[in-house]
């Protein structure tokens, strides 16, 4: 086909509404061309001096963007960016025009509608549905990363105390409403760089530091959210506590079993000395 005969024109028209958006780079990252899509996407203007790639990336990732775009590359590379609350994902296929150009072109599109399913698919397999907290298999994965960067750590166990007297006497939909409480009482607790688990059942766990008064301060803070079941108000959020650090024991089970025990013994102290779980 001879594409010399089509006019300027409809070219100009084809590119323009490109359902796509195109961008056409030199190897110092300097716009050369880019269609309307592409300019609505990525922020680009005509009516600046100069228009570069390099204002889409941190300063310390331009050289890299700079060494790409000079290397006689065939092979596409990806990279998926979030602007003005949408993800925009920008494909480069390199382009090597001996003595005459080096760069490459960029194909943009929206991919906002994908990347927030999976987004909601990554939280779902993360996360509890009833609490919103963490779920017990992530909790896995991160302690390993502090087990292989040798990074000490504390865990603060809980359960709530009575939600089998809940459950027995009131039913478990009262259940289920003391354990989103309990949760948020947790949340309210801890620092931003901690992390919440559902552990299971009516117990969660928290992963946070190894120092002694943060471990305090956290176990403080929840216990002042506990409230003491009395004869009229008998469903009410009680949440028993035991900690443990990684600096007392050789492994992690050795740390969650201290916990756990302390967590226990904590939970004994909470009911009344005739075996009472509220008082008169």
């Amino acid at each position: 086909m001879n594409y010399n005969s089509i006019p300027t024109e409809i070219i100009d028209t084809i590119l323009a509404e490109l359902k796509i958006g195109l961008t056409l780079v030199n190897n110092t990252g300097k716009i050369i061309y880019f269609n309307q899509l592409a300019g609505e996407l990525l922020g680009w203007d005509d009516k600046l001096p100069e228009n570069t790639i390099l204002s889409c990336h941190k300063k310390e990732n331009q050289p890299k963007v700079i060494e790409k775009l000079n290397q006689p590359a065939t092979m596409e590379w990806h990279k998926v960016i979030k602007t003005q609350n949408r993800f925009i994902e920008n494909a480069y296929s390199p382009i090597n025009i001996p003595d005459k150009f080096m760069g490459a072109m960029i194909l943009t599109k929206d991919v906002t509608a994908r990347e927030e399913s999976l987004e909601k698919l990554k939280k779902n397999a993360e996360t509890d549905a009833l609490t919103g907290l963490y779920n017990r298999n992530l909790f896995h994965t991160v302690i390993q990363s502090y087990i292989t960067e040798s990074k000490p750590y504390g865990l603060i166990m809980l359960d709530i105390s009575g939600l089998k007297y809940i459950n027995d006497h009131f039913g478990h939909e009262e259940g289920d409403r003391i354990l989103p409480e309990a949760a948020e009482a947790i949340r309210s607790s801890f620092r931003d760089t901690d992390f919440a688990f559902r552990f299971g059942g009516d117990e969660f766990l928290i992963l946070t530091s190894y120092k002694e008064a943060v471990l305090k301060t956290i176990a403080n803070r929840i216990r002042s959210k506990n409230k003491i079941p009395t004869k009229n108000t008998p469903a009410v959020l009680n949440l028993s506590l035991g900690y443990a650090t990684s600096l007392e024991e050789t492994n992690m089970e050795a740390v969650l079993s201290s916990a756990d025990q302390r967590m226990y013994r904590d939970k004994q102290l909470f009911y009344l000395g005739d075996g009472k779980y509220f008082k008169q």
